[in-house]
């Protein structure tokens, strides 16, 4: 939620609780009671949109950062097997022609890469592990392949979450700017002669406007002469 957002939210909240303080005004029959009850309904849907967009975000740095780490597992494993797989090639001829890795492989193609390697190591296993691969070189290469794709799954979701909050944000905000505006007309009408809560209402409706940031002066370059006080 930006702050332009923000401050609308918070306007919400004060329409609502205005609602509150003056339910007796506003039957739920009437067009101002319904109204008012929307605006709760969106402040609360809003409140919600908040949470998800936030956990959103969270899961998405945290996914980003655990799958940076399996990466690099990942790739650490791939890069073992190319150069072993060079090593034997002196008298395997070709088989390093099946262990190469793409240039700025993206995640899916590093995946695919990581399978393949995988499967066709298979029949050299035994080979590997006499140029000191370790036995269980093929099961930390699976449970690597596994990681990364779990860590890519848990950022997708998480950015995934926080679009549709996003989403979510905006529309409910849309729908309740609207209902503010009709409801702002009743309320004037309603109490069109009571200066006190009239005034309430003006406070509560009102959205702050962002701070202007003052644009900082140019630093004086150092050696310039001061001028002279008159």
């Amino acid at each position: 939620m930006d702050d332009r957002e923000l401050r609308s939210y918070e306007m919400l909240m004060r329409v609502d609780n205005f609602g509150d303080e003056n339910t007796a005004f506003f039957p739920p029959a009437s067009l101002g009671g319904e109204l008012f009850a929307r605006i709760k309904a969106a402040v609360l849907k809003l409140a919600n949109h908040v949470a998800q967009q936030v956990s959103g975000s969270t899961s998405a740095r945290q996914g980003t950062a655990t799958k940076a780490m399996a990466r690099e597992a990942l790739r650490d494993d791939l890069e073992r097997l190319r150069r072993t797989a060079r090593a034997m090639s002196k008298t395997m001829p070709g088989i390093d022609s099946k262990f190469r890795i793409p240039r700025k492989a993206t995640d899916q193609e590093l995946i695919g890469t990581a399978q393949a390697f995988a499967t066709d190591a298979i029949p050299f296993k035994a080979d590997f592990i006499r140029f000191a691969m370790p036995a269980d070189f093929l099961d930390d290469l699976n449970k690597h392949i596994s990681d990364f794709q779990r860590a890519l799954a848990s950022q997708q979701t998480g950015k995934g979450n926080q679009v549709m909050a996003t989403a979510g944000i905006d529309d409910t905000l849309a729908e309740a700017l609207d209902d503010v505006s009709q409801v702002d007309a009743i309320v004037r009408n309603t109490f069109h002669a009571d200066a006190a809560r009239l005034a309430a209402w003006t406070s509560a409706r009102h959205v702050e406007r962002s701070p202007r940031r003052t644009p900082s002066s140019p630093a004086t370059p150092p050696g310039t002469p001061t001028p002279p006080v008159p």
